[in-house]
């Protein structure tokens, strides 16, 4: 890592403006599947209190909702203004549901919890452990701990395209000089056992597409037009370079060319109970 790196902030790097809502949208489209059998997996159930880390505009906060149903509580939390407004413009009128902007790290509840969630959550943070065992302190003993991230490298293209080969070297050497994991997914279980937690179950999804149509096209556009200043902080591309404002429409055209198949980032899912009884 060089000195540039030493002088990037840490935390999260991308933006909250509407790119970055389009491209929060994409995720949680490409993800749905993915998302649902993790929260599935954690057990929600009806009459459960939830909160949601990171919840941005909402996406996994409601389905979360859909699954403790009217008698039960999920509350999102974010620390960012305008992806909350988003959130509860989509929860109108749905009972048990409610947003906080507060800092994930410090943010307390109400009243005790069943579970606490996050997902693409602690890639973002400098001490994803120090959250894992917090969230785990704010659920009755044993409630739910899960969380889900990504592992950045997985992402390809079959056959390569040459922009998106070139997309993936900027954010990987980006990340790698702001001292981002791009491998958080696959970290989960360390970070739950240095938490204190058992080892969590796993779940995982990589969703594949096809074409210049793909939905993950959208997610490396907004991603580039959210970078671009991390690229630049740090050395590892100029705006020339990556052409944020049609990198999408260039992406598109290389996939439609080759009729290639996008491998998305692999999505890894983990879920843990706090020790003791409930």
């Amino acid at each position: 890592m060089d000195d540039r790196a030493a002088a990037a902030p840490t935390g999260y790097v991308l933006g909250d403006d509407d790119p970055e809502m389009a491209r929060l949208d994409a995720l949680s489209s490409l993800y749905g599947p993915a998302t649902g059998a993790w929260l599935d997996t954690a057990g929600l159930a009806p009459g459960m209190a939830v909160a949601d880390l990171g919840c941005g505009p909402g996406a996994v906060t409601l389905a979360i909702a859909d699954r403790v149903g009217a008698g039960g509580r999920v509350t999102g939390v974010d620390a960012a203004r305008r992806p909350l407004e988003v959130a509860r413009r989509r929860a109108a009128g749905r009972p048990g549901v409610a947003f906080v902007q507060a800092d994930v790290t410090t943010w307390e509840p109400p009243g005790p919890l069943d579970a606490v969630v996050g997902r693409l959550l602690l890639l973002h943070l400098p001490d994803p452990v120090a959250l894992v065992a917090r969230a785990a302190s704010l659920v009755r003993p044993g409630g739910v701990v899960a969380f889900a991230d990504v592992v950045l490298p997985t992402r390809a293209a079959h056959p390569p395209l040459p922009l998106l080969d070139a997309f993936n070297g900027w954010l990987l050497t980006a990340f790698g000089r702001l001292g981002v994991p791009v491998d958080a997914g696959l970290r989960l279980t360390a970070v739950y056992r240095s938490a204190g937690l058992p080892d969590p179950v796993l779940t995982c999804g990589q969703p594949l597409e096809r074409g210049g149509d793909a939905t993950g096209w959208a997610v490396v556009a907004g991603d580039a037009v959210s970078l671009l200043p991390a690229f630049e902080r740090t050395g590892t591309a100029t705006a020339a370079e990556v052409g944020a404002a049609d990198l999408g429409r260039r992406l598109r055209a290389q996939a439609a060319a080759a009729d290639a198949v996008l491998v998305n980032p692999l999505l890894v899912g983990a879920v843990a109970r706090r020790p003791g009884q409930g």
